[in-house]
């Protein structure tokens, strides 16, 4: 017999008995079936006690839920979620107690579904106390819980739980979206003593939930939090969340406002670093006149978090700050950063002709102190649809420490281009497919070669030079 359709005759035999025998004969078939062996017995009796309404008939299959077989307690468990009755609860919170795991992890999702305020202690306890999927079904359940007090409760259990639980509470607070939390996120955020266990990981939870929770009129106290952290895991949270919710501002040039205001009251260079570097996740351009400023600063860590900031910029404003910054810092690591941040900003350009781009690019390459900067100039290039920049990507296809990438970006130059200069492209696409090493950037150039061909465009090809390959050229350029 198929095995839905004797599931259901079961249920049906189980509903004629519950109508002729009454109540307690029916729970008594019920657990029966629960006790037996029987799969098909176990599920007709779980959907009837889905089914059969009445506040008796979960008090008084709960009394027996401690006598089944794990497996049976669990099926029980489930179905006791299912009606969404709070009798059942009592029995429940006891089944979180079994020395059988998967009837605890039944029994914590139950809770979520029957449990109220009275509730959070458990759970929350349960998730500091717990691993894997008993921990993840305590978790959920919390977030889960019903009622109007449940919010109130987890939020008045913060202060004084031990900290293992105070993070369960508070990661429960962005889950919920408890707005009406953040005063108290905002004093579990604060650096308190240094001796308690797990302060930097409270610290950091909580600014994580108010980078969910928070808007822009908490900024300033989010910035003095900001200023006032020592741990630096934390200080990286906090600049994150501070940025975060500066994004929230709809005015894009008012975005840096709080930040800018502090930074003019701020003379630790810990703290005025942290707050350049929000303005850098921020990507204000009204705070790029105190960033060119910081560059100029006597102290190599403010010149640092400047150039930093400036390199994550979203857009190209500051490029020419960072190409100064590379061609004239007495510091090689300032070099460096600059010259990366600065590629990175060349590949957000979209306004400047294709012959100052190369030009920007060539500058990079002769920056670029060794190989794997110059890999960086390359990755970058790869980006530029231009002839310029095939013909530049070409020179290095023979300088066997930067072929890998200078085949990648003719690869990808090329793709772009080829309409425009499909003769070009193809001499250059010819020599990877003769000297690559790689089956994948041959077979793309391959690709490109072959949608030349098919090209059915009469555009007579603009005139160019003939493209030098060689190392020498490479080297040349840089």
């Amino acid at each position: 017999m198929n095995h839905w359709l004797r599931n259901l005759c079961v249920v049906l035999v189980l509903l004629l008995c519950a109508v002729a025998f009454g109540q307690q004969e029916a729970i008594d078939i019920v657990i029966d079936a629960l006790k037996s062996n029987d799969p098909a017995m176990q599920a007709g009796a779980i959907a009837l006690v889905r089914d059969i309404p009445g506040r008796e008939i979960t008090e008084a299959l709960a009394k027996h839920l401690p006598n089944l077989p794990p497996a049976g307690q669990v099926q029980l468990l489930s179905a006791f979620a299912d009606r969404a009755d709070a009798a059942a609860l009592p029995a429940v919170i006891k089944a979180s107690d079994s020395a059988d795991e998967s009837v605890r992890i039944a029994a914590l999702k139950a809770v979520g579904q029957l449990g109220d305020a009275s509730s959070v202690s458990l759970l929350s306890g349960r998730a500091a106390q717990t691993s894997g999927e008993e921990q993840k079904a305590a978790r959920e359940s919390l977030y889960r819980l019903r009622g109007q007090q449940v919010d109130q409760a987890i939020l008045a259990a913060i202060p004084s739980a031990q900290p293992d639980v105070k993070i369960e509470l508070i990661q429960s607070v962005g889950e919920r979206n408890i707005v009406p939390g953040i005063p108290v996120l905002l004093e579990t955020a604060k650096d308190a003593d240094p001796s308690t266990p797990l302060r930097d990981k409270v610290q950091r939870e909580s600014f994580k939930v108010l980078k969910m929770v928070a808007d822009a009129k908490f900024l300033p106290a989010l910035v003095e939090l900001l200023i006032k952290t020592k741990s630096q895991s934390v200080r990286g949270e906090a600049e994150k969340t501070v940025a975060a919710v500066a994004h929230k501002i709809e005015q894009k040039d008012r975005q840096a406002e709080a930040v800018l205001a502090a930074l003019a009251q701020v003379v630790d260079v810990e703290a005025r670093c942290s707050l350049l570097s929000v303005l850098g996740r921020i990507g204000d351009n009204s705070a790029l006149p105190e960033l060119r400023k910081a560059l100029a600063d006597d102290d190599a860590k403010i010149q640092d978090a400047a150039i930093r900031a400036l390199s994550d910029w979203p857009n190209p404003a500051p490029v020419d700050d960072l190409l100064k910054v590379a061609k004239t810092s007495d510091n090689q690591v300032h070099r460096i950063l600059a010259l990366r941040g600065f590629v990175r900003l060349l590949g957000l350009e979209t306004g400047r002709p294709a012959e100052e781009m190369i030009e920007l690019y060539q500058q990079a390459m002769k920056l670029a102190p060794d190989v794997p900067e110059k890999r960086k100039v390359l990755s970058g290039l790869a980006n530029t649809k231009s002839l310029a920049a095939l013909e530049m990507a070409a020179t290095c296809l023979q300088d066997s420490s930067l072929q890998q990438e200078a085949e990648v970006a003719v690869v990808k130059i090329a793709a772009g281009i080829y309409g425009s200069y499909p003769e070009k492209t193809k001499e250059v696409l010819a020599k990877i497919m003769q000297t690559s090493k790689s089956d994948s950037l041959r077979e793309q150039a391959q690709n490109v070669i072959n949608q030349i061909g098919r090209s059915t465009s009469k555009s007579i090809e603009p005139s160019a030079p003939s493209l030098v390959y060689g190392p020498e050229t490479c080297q040349a350029v840089m």
